[in-house]
């Protein structure tokens, strides 16, 4: 998930729990939170993470895979109308 906040350039905060933020031009438009773990992430936690990145399975896992950028994904949060 690390890689996926990186290529995101979400601001990350490390606490008992990992807390980021995604921002666009100094402006924070929405949260991911999940907590510090081992090995593989299960599938709930995965899907709260896809939920909270406000995005179908489809796109996360190109997000994923790679193909989705951070151009890309702000597109898409243009096209949910949560950024202008």
């Amino acid at each position: 998930m690390v890689k996926i906040f990186e290529k995101l350039e979400l601001e990350i905060r490390s606490t008992t729990h990992r807390y980021s933020w995604f921002s666009v031009g100094g402006r924070k438009i929405l949260r991911v939170h999940f907590s510090h773990g081992k090995g593989d992430i299960p599938g709930k936690v995965t899907d709260k993470i896809r939920s909270q990145l406000k995005l179908n399975r489809k796109d996360f896992r190109r997000l994923i895979e790679c193909p989705l950028s951070r151009d890309g994904y702000e597109s898409i949060l243009k096209d949910k109308g949560l950024i202008d």
